[in-house]
């Protein structure tokens, strides 16, 4: 499933990526939220030459009832997401699939992605099944990514409930991921990066800041917290840290765009967090460097935001306000 809106300059690359899988026997849902470029138009170029894609048009309504109206759709016994402005490896598909199907696992997570400043494959890959209140542990401490890609689903797993809820516009992919991690009866972990992450469309949800959608992603975390089942010490310490990280970002999202004083109460409100509640970094099972990230920016809250500035200029990447 791939949700669409104005990605005319990435969707031939993310299309023609799932095109070229090793495994065949898929079909491929494009979901139009309302694009007004020409998504549309370079989509049924490689509709019209393959059968295994389709066109779904809605109005817009935002990535999760986009991602919603795929699920619906889908006639496929697993569904796995990909955002229309990403692309994935050859064995996407495959690899999360074959891991599924050798442990029988209804919920399969490819932690790490490559992306546009690292492109560096693992040197060796591992299987893993771990428990719904570890899982959760890593997805609250950033080790799972937050989003839906790199993932694959049962469709009798997702059923006719576990959907995106239609109030977030942002952390959405990290609201669905924690609930169905704690309905799961089994997760299987493939270390292999199979997804790549572009961090160079200026256009996406994260790439220019937004007041209205940071608060909403601020307020998914509330959402995680009343939807939390094992409220056991580690994974309660393990969402201050999400709560901490998520803060710190919409801090630094705030400083790359120069919007400090546009957004005077919100800059300050994860200033403070930024500075204060960073010492929860020193007890959850995180990196090393994320570690140090946290005391840098209790010390000097703007010295990640400069760093990804300079790192930014250096991949020529123009992240815009």
């Amino acid at each position: 499933i791939i949700p669409m809106y104005n990605v005319e300059n990435c969707i031939a690359t993310c299309v023609q990526s799932v095109i070229k899988q090793s495994y065949t026997n898929f079909e491929l849902l494009l979901i139009d939220d309302g694009c007004i470029d020409k998504t549309c138009d370079i989509c049924r170029e490689f509709i019209e030459n393959d059968k295994r894609i389709y066109l779904i048009r809605k109005q817009n309504g935002g990535v999760s009832s986009a991602r919603n109206n795929g699920i619906d759709a889908s006639t496929g016994d697993y569904i796995c997401f990909i955002d229309g402005d990403d692309y994935v490896a050859n064995d996407y598909v495959e690899y999360m699939l074959s891991i599924a199907l050798k442990y029988n696992a209804e919920f399969v997570i490819a932690p790490q992605v490559m992306g546009t400043f690292n492109e560096r494959q693992e040197k060796s890959y591992s299987e893993l099944i771990i428990t719904p209140e570890e899982a959760l542990e890593k997805l609250l401490c950033y080790r799972i990514r937050e989003g839906c890609y790199s993932k694959l689903f049962s469709r009798d797993f997702l059923g006719d409930d576990l959907r995106f809820s239609n109030e977030l516009v942002m952390g959405e992919g990290f609201t669905f991921n924690s609930i169905a991690i704690q309905k799961a009866e089994k997760i299987a972990i493939g270390t292999k990066k199979i997804y790549y992450y572009r961090r160079d469309n200026t256009t996406s949800a994260t790439s220019k800041f937004n007041k209205e959608k940071f608060e909403n992603g601020l307020y998914a975390l509330e959402v995680i917290r009343n939807n939390i089942i094992y409220k056991t010490p580690k994974v309660m310490k393990a969402w201050e840290y999400a709560f901490w990280r998520t803060n710190t970002d919409v801090y630094d999202a705030i400083v790359l765009a120069k919007a400090e004083k546009d957004c005077r109460d919100l800059y300050n409100k994860c200033k403070h967090v930024t500075k204060t509640r960073g010492l929860v970094a020193l007890t959850v099972p995180i990196k090393f460097q994320d570690k140090i990230r946290a005391m840098v920016m209790m010390i000097y809250s703007k010295a990640i935001p400069m760093a990804m500035y300079i790192r930014r200029r250096a991949y020529h990447i123009d992240r815009g306000g």
